[in-house]
């Protein structure tokens, strides 16, 4: 490499003190990621890039497991921004985390204590633990009632989950689930409504007349409603809506911030058929969401029938008129025979309108033996544009032919889930990114007139695990961290966004 290449390759990247590995230099043309790789011991199950310290600057913080019950030991490893942009090699201090931590949130919920906080949810409530300082100071929000839904630690990790919400105006509410209930709180631990959800649960018993010796005698399944926060009656106040395959519950929020404990309405969805009930197969999902700019939230409601083998999806679109739905006059009903279907909603070209985005995985013994033989799941991505009372257009916007590797000694992805959320380039749409694999970071480009259909960007690295963005250098452009939850000792990963990805804007690009 000749000096001048070199010195490029200074001028385009701050001074790294103190890191223990960079990638290689980005003069090489093909880098637009550059790469701090920090050593590990342990499992890392999770990883963020937030303000923790009330410096101004994004740190990072990594929670550890190491070890296996009953010797394993939980702690949150912090890692300062320095003022050149660094990161230290090794944590400037670690803070255990309270025990029975199930998942966790992250928030600024103290304007006393600097930077955001860690909100942990356990049996009794929520604790809030402030990751300022190696003294970790905690408080707990109890909620009344039964236990809430993180029952115990996860054996395996430790998941982000929404508690927080930011829409209900000025001050945030938690939101938390318990077993039957739903209690909202203000950051001060106030409880503004106590809202009753259904219960639902499976058991398996291990039989005393069988020959089958299993390690416990119960195993249970519990899960809690899909909550969706907005305005549901067009007061102008957020309104919280609670479903589940079965039904969905309304609760709107009082004048005084209040909410009623029984729900306002409460809309049974008549979708699962009993032979599907009694297997535990198929699924119904609902998204609430503003489509058509009214101010309310409209509902699309995913409900698929039968096994992996023989799936139908059906998606029904209800749009709000007069403060409801008629769920049993839907606006739009799409049918995808033979095929198991999951539905969500972005604005991808940025117009303030949501695309509708399908994600489709045809099973038969076909696909079965290719799976098998490739060791890839083959699926197809669509967008549907928006059309007002018409619903989603009937041909799709775009399509996209996806293949994810996975292992067989885990039966995960080797790379982390595509992403399809993020707008790395700074230019207003919603950009693809792929771990092709586990090998490499790819960036597909949002585009106004066909987003996703080329590959923009690639640089070589590990992808494999998880993905967080945030932005790092406050230069307006996502970075991000990778993590990898199932391996031991795998070095955590930050990404800082060099501005050089195709269709970066002007002024978020390098000064030359």
């Amino acid at each position: 490499m000749d000096q001048a290449t070199v010195q490029l390759g200074v001028l385009l990247r701050p001074l790294l003190a103190g890191i223990v590995l960079l990638a290689a230099s980005s003069a090489a043309g093909d880098d637009f990621f550059d790469l701090t790789s920090i050593p590990i011991s342990g499992r890392a199950v999770a990883a963020e890039l937030a303000e923790l310290n009330g410096d101004g600057r994004t740190d990072l913080f990594v929670v550890t497991l190491i070890g296996i019950p009953p010797e394993e030991t939980r702690t949150a490893r912090v890692y300062l921004q320095r003022p050149d942009g660094s990161l230290p090699s090794v944590p400037d201090y670690d803070v255990p985390l309270p025990e029975w931590s199930a998942v966790y949130d992250l928030a600024d919920l103290r304007p006393a204590s600097p930077g955001s906080e860690l909100v942990l949810l356990r049996p009794e409530g929520v604790t809030v633990l402030s990751l300022a300082s190696a003294a970790g100071t905690s408080w707990d929000l109890p909620v009344p009632g039964p236990t809430t839904m993180g029952i115990a630690r996860d054996e395996r990790g430790l998941e982000p989950f929404p508690i927080v919400y930011s829409e209900f105006g000025s001050e945030p509410l938690l939101l938390v689930p318990q077993i039957g209930r739903l209690s909202a709180l203000t950051p001060s631990g106030r409880v503004v409504g106590s809202m009753a959800v259904p219960r639902r649960a499976n058991y398996f018993v291990t039989p005393r007349t069988g020959m089958l010796a299993l390690e416990s005698d119960l195993q249970v399944f519990a899960d809690s409603p899909k909550l969706a926060v907005g305005d549901v009656d067009g007061d102008g106040r957020a309104d919280v809506v609670s479903s589940t395959r079965h039904e969905i519950r309304v609760f709107l929020r009082r004048a005084d911030g209040s909410f009623p404990e029984a729900p306002d309405r409460a809309l049974p969805l008549r979708l699962v058929t009993a032979r599907d009930h009694i297997r535990g197969s198929g699924g119904v999902t609902t998204e609430a969401r503003d489509l058509d700019g009214d101010g309310r939230l409209d509902l699309l409601i995913s409900h698929v029938s039968g096994s992996i083998t023989d799936a139908t999806t059906q998606t029904y679109l209800h749009l709000n008129r007069g403060g409801s739905w008629n769920l049993a006059k839907p606006d739009q009903i799409m049918t995808a025979e033979g095929i198991l279907q999951s539905n969500t909603m972005y604005d991808i070209d940025g117009d303030g309108r949501s695309e509708l985005a399908q994600v489709s995985l045809k099973f038969s013994v076909f696909e079965l033996v290719e799976l098998l033989v490739s060791r890839e799941v083959d699926v197809e991505l669509a967008l549907l544009r928006f059309r007002g009372a018409e619903g989603f257009s009937d041909e799709p916007w775009v399509r996209k032919k996806l293949s994810l590797p996975f292992a067989f000694d885990t039966f995960r992805l080797k790379g982390f889930v595509p992403v399809a959320n993020v707008d790395l380039n700074g230019d207003g749409l919603l950009d693809f990114v792929s771990s092709d694999g586990g090998k490499a970071f790819e960036v597909f480009a949002g585009d106004a007139l066909e987003p996703f259909h080329k590959r923009t960007a690639r640089q070589e690295m590990s992808t494999a695990g998880v993905v967080h963005f945030a932005d790092y250098d406050g230069d307006g452009l996502l970075d991000f961290v990778i993590f990898d939850p199932h391996n031991f000792d795998v070095p955590i990963q930050v990404g800082r966004n060099l501005g050089t990805l195709p269709g970066t804007a002007p002024g978020l690009r390098p000064a030359p």
